[in-house]
């Protein structure tokens, strides 16, 4: 809560014309992700940019309450969630953007088997099959695949 505050004073100072709130979104929860797009959703104002930049990194294995990889989920299905829950607030504020920060790290990383489909036990790995940085590397990978896709899809 101190650094949001801290972030929205900064912001305010620095854009004396801009409207600044902090709102609380806890990736590593998918409700949360809810609530926030709801709240969000009822304050009835535009959205010209989502910046989706938080990133976990180098955590031991642990599952959220969801019960997904933890890693997966804050650095990448969270953000994904919640574009999909603003989509049509995003296309209501036209022009909007959507910004998926990601990494070189998704460049040493696959997510496919062996016949190349999809292999979703590596998205969110078992505690025998886990190891952070390609956690990491596979969740990065997933931004980048995301930010590429089609957003009429």
């Amino acid at each position: 809560v101190h650094k949001a505050s801290e972030a929205v004073s900064h912001q305010s100072h620095t854009w004396h014309k801009a409207k600044v709130e902090a709102m609380a979104l806890d990736l590593a929860l998918l409700r949360s992700v809810q609530h926030f797009a709801e709240a969000f959703k009822a304050k009835n104002v535009p959205l010209h940019v989502l910046v989706c930049n938080a990133a976990a990194f180098a955590l031991p294995w642990s599952l959220t309450k969801d019960g997904l990889e933890t890693t997966f989920q804050v650095n990448h299905l969270g953000h994904f969630y919640l574009v999909q829950l603003l989509q049509d607030v995003l296309c209501r504020s036209a022009p909007a953007r959507v910004i998926v920060v990601s990494s070189e790290s998704h460049r040493f990383t696959d997510i496919n088997d062996s016949l190349g489909k999809l292999d979703f036990s590596r998205l969110s790995p078992s505690k025998n099959d886990y190891w952070a940085m390609l956690a990491y590397n596979r969740s990065k990978l997933c931004n980048v695949l995301f930010s590429n896709g089609d957003p009429q899809e």
